[in-house]
């Protein structure tokens, strides 16, 4: 798996792609008009403990118990999606060692800690990335995970949440017709994995590493991987 590249903001042509597909509304056929609507839904994350510092040997646990009814971000609604496959999301862990570099360019940490999974199934594990799946369960209707790090090296570090490269909503979600009378498709666009509301330590984050966010503050992407999904913190003796 190429590693680095996933930490860069990722999903730039399908974006481009989506946007244009957005814009130019077209027909299938003369009888078959069809819109479409990007979508991008926002799974809520919670690390704990969320002090900026834990000691050596401590335990970290990357929690969700997210309600199938997923909030939207463009269409600022709530879509109903039971037991649906997310595909392989990424736990991706770093240690911040220079802040003239950027997330994707730090060194790659998952080694510096004792892995322990819970909940959800993990299907790959890289030097970088722990690649899993959220568990549906049945009753609660909920997607759950939990994920433990174990620390075994001090130093700063940063864990942040990574979407699949794309997923199919197509007969899964109904957005209804266009004022046309156009059927409007769901487009994938990105998840985005909000870490304990905000409460991220994201002042640490950019005393060790280069905040790329900043560049185009009016970017929304940047603003909810960078700004709102990365969690970090520092380890001690």
């Amino acid at each position: 798996m190429a590693g680095k590249n996933k930490w860069k903001l990722t999903g730039s042509i399908s974006l481009l792609i989506s946007f244009v597909i957005l814009l130019t509304s077209a027909r299938c056929d003369d009888d078959k008009p069809f819109a479409s609507q990007i979508l991008t839904f926002i799974l809520p994350i919670s690390i704990a403990p969320s002090d900026s510092t834990i000691t050596k040997g401590d335990t970290l646990w990357v929690t969700a118990a997210i309600n199938d009814s997923l909030y939207e971000y463009h269409t600022q609604k709530k879509h109903k999606l039971s037991n649906f496959d997310f595909g392989q999301t990424s736990i991706g862990v770093r240690k911040l060692i220079d802040k003239s570099k950027d997330l994707s360019d730090q060194v790659s940490a998952v080694s510096h800690f004792e892995t322990i999974s819970k909940v959800g199934d993990v299907v790959f594990l890289g030097d970088t990335f722990i690649d899993f799946k959220f568990y549906y369960h049945p009753v609660l209707k909920q997607y759950q995970l939990r994920f433990g790090f174990v620390p075994k090296i001090a130093g700063v570090y940063c864990i942040a949440l990574l979407s699949p490269t794309d997923l199919n909503y197509n007969g899964i979600i109904s957005l209804g017709k266009a004022n046309n009378g156009a059927t409007i498709i769901p487009v994938y666009e990105d998840l985005f994995f909000p870490v304990n509301n905000g409460e991220n330590n994201f002042e640490l984050f950019k005393k060790y590493c280069f905040d790329s966010s900043s560049i185009s503050p009016d970017n929304y992407r940047a603003n909810n991987y960078i700004q709102k999904g990365t969690f970090t913190f520092r380890v001690v003796e």
